[in-house]
């Protein structure tokens, strides 16, 4: 194995947030409930501003370890590879309310993950369109385009119960 194969391998396993997209049971749905985990830490504990900056370093680099990943193994929506659905979820996680109760925000993180899931695993409307796109964007696009759906969605719920929702915080 050359040293360009060795390091796309390395870049590889960081795509796959190895040992999550390994798993043989729901590797997807495993790597979003890490997200929810990890991106509800972040959030509770970074100004919305600097979660945002994350976001977006975030999918970039998730961008270019989904081509690392490609060039590697050569196939084209490989299920092993969740960061993707970690970045998807990152972006559903700015639909949670901002709240001291403990039992809000469990249930506003439980909805955005439930949320999340079913535009992700239905891929409903356009999302469908834009997992056929080319290379790394493809594999991250439909991700992406299902954060925002669950983002939207629930935003629309929460906002309708008069709940201060993270997103909101950002014109603050």
């Amino acid at each position: 194995m050359s040293i360009n194969q060795k390091f796309l391998l390395y870049l590889s396993r960081f795509a796959e947030a190895y040992p999550i997209g390994r798993s043989k049971y729901a590797p997807g749905t495993m790597g979003s409930l890490i997200a929810v985990i990890v991106g509800s830490f972040l959030i509770l504990n970074l100004n919305i501003k600097f979660y945002l900056i994350f976001l977006i370093i975030f999918i970039i680099i998730s961008f270019f370890l989904c081509e690392a990943h490609l060039k590697l193994h050569n196939v084209k929506d490989p299920k092993e590879v969740v960061v993707d659905e970690i970045s998807g979820q990152f972006i559903a996680l700015l639909g949670c309310i901002q709240s001291e109760k403990s039992t809000y925000m469990f249930l506003s993180l439980l909805l955005s993950f439930i949320l999340f899931r079913f535009f992700d695993i239905t891929k409903i409307g356009p999302i469908k369109r834009f997992e056929n796109l080319p290379n790394g964007i493809g594999i991250m696009a439909d991700d992406l385009v299902a954060g925002l759906f669950a983002l939207v969605t629930q935003s629309a719920i929460l906002t309708s119960l008069n709940q201060t929702i993270y997103i909101k915080t950002l014109w603050n």
